[in-house]
């Protein structure tokens, strides 16, 4: 099914905050939230970076103007024009509007260091109800602000839903599950402890080949998860042996870059090397949907079968893809997940790297426009 792209109407509260929790992939709360307006050629404007920020860590004395100084170097990067803020929190409205509370402090003093925001153009949203910081034209909200249900049932949140989009509960259910069945993870552990048991006996002659069965197994396995309508079910061998397989530096590094391009490279070319430099400085543009979402699967069964230290590499690949596809803020918890499992997994280590380092995509530009109007 072909989507349209989605047009958000800056003058509609309403379409911004329906879509910007789509950026993060679940509804903050307790956070300082900015969404950038670029003008990549004249007359048309479009969406750029979004950002998310705790409360309680801007709240700490001398913090939150590191990290407005931080954002603010990224939007001179791009052609910012605007600046939209939401604060989700459910501290009172009224005390938020006047500058009381924390997060009311922490508002007041984020637009007075942020450029280009303004209190017409920031909202606040509890669990019950959203509201203009300051109305631009009154009377817009009401007193105690609008319903929040109102946010579900525009044409936003619809499209979203149309595209198979979905919201997390919570910003740790971005994460891969670990939950399995107690069968299937001994099942999966014992296929694994054989594959690697052959790893280590097998003669370098044989690694080529033994390379490219492996590239085999996550092809099938990618072909098998994309064509079903429902769950994948796979022998749990496969997400075993491919966990254990990870751990082959030219497979992985293979694995990777078929993850991330859509084609399929031998392991150790010129071509998969190079992936790496090509996803920050090349013209690599993400694959289709359908890849994508068969990769997510796949990676996400690797790390469900794997036992405990054994899901690192899967985690790195996973965060990657997330990074890959402008999921910061699951890229973030997954290379955490990552480390925890595997704390000297040097794939993890340079995600996070780059997580801290605000390193951006190479495809990362402007990608749906917004109708021009209601800054």
């Amino acid at each position: 099914m072909d989507i349209e792209p989605i047009t958000l109407k800056l003058n509609r509260p309403e379409d911004l905050l329906a879509y910007l929790p789509y950026r993060f992939g679940y509804v903050p709360t307790e956070s300082l939230a900015m969404l950038t307006v670029l003008q990549p050629v004249p007359g048309a404007v479009a969406p750029g970076l979004a950002a998310r920020l705790d409360i309680a860590d801007l709240a700490t004395p001398g913090a939150l103007p590191g990290a407005a100084s931080g954002i603010a170097a990224q939007m001179a990067q791009d052609p910012t024009v605007a600046a939209l803020t939401v604060l989700y929190t459910d501290e009172p409205l009224q005390d938020v509007r006047a500058g009381r509370g924390t997060a009311g402090r922490v508002l007041q003093e984020w637009l007075e260091v942020m450029p280009l925001t303004h209190r017409t153009e920031s909202f606040v949203v509890s669990t019950g109800a959203f509201a203009c910081l300051e109305c631009a034209s009154e009377p817009c909200c009401p007193e105690a602000g609008h319903p929040i249900t109102r946010l579900s049932e525009t044409a936003i949140a619809a499209r979203m839903v149309l595209a198979g989009e979905a919201l997390a509960p919570s910003r740790e259910a971005l994460g891969c599950s670990r939950e399995v069945d107690a069968h299937r993870l001994a099942v999966a552990t014992h296929a694994a402890d054989r594959e690697r048991r052959a790893m280590r006996n097998r003669p370098p002659e044989r690694q080529s080949r033994w390379r490219r069965r492996m590239l085999d197994l996550y092809g099938v396995a990618l072909a098998e998860a994309g064509t079903l309508r429902g769950p994948w079910w796979p022998d749990a061998t496969v997400p075993g042996r491919l966990g254990v397989a990870l751990a082959d530096p030219h497979l992985r590094d293979a694995i990777l870059a078929w993850t991330v391009t859509g084609e399929r490279g031998r392991p150790g070319s010129p071509e998969v090397m190079r992936t790496f430099e090509d996803m920050v400085t090349g013209d690599l543009e993400p694959p289709g949907p359908a890849h994508v979402q068969a990769c997510r699967v796949v990676l996400g069964e690797i790390v469900r079968h794997a036992a405990p230290g054994r899901a690192g590499y899967a985690l790195a690949i996973r965060g990657w893809l997330a990074w890959w596809c402008g999921e910061g803020a699951r890229a973030e918890v997954l290379v955490r997940q990552c480390l925890e499992d595997h704390p000297g997994c040097t794939l993890g280590q340079l995600l996070e790297d780059a997580l801290a380092g605000g390193v951006r995509p190479a495809w990362a530009r402007p990608h749906s426009c917004v109708t021009p109007g209601g800054f």
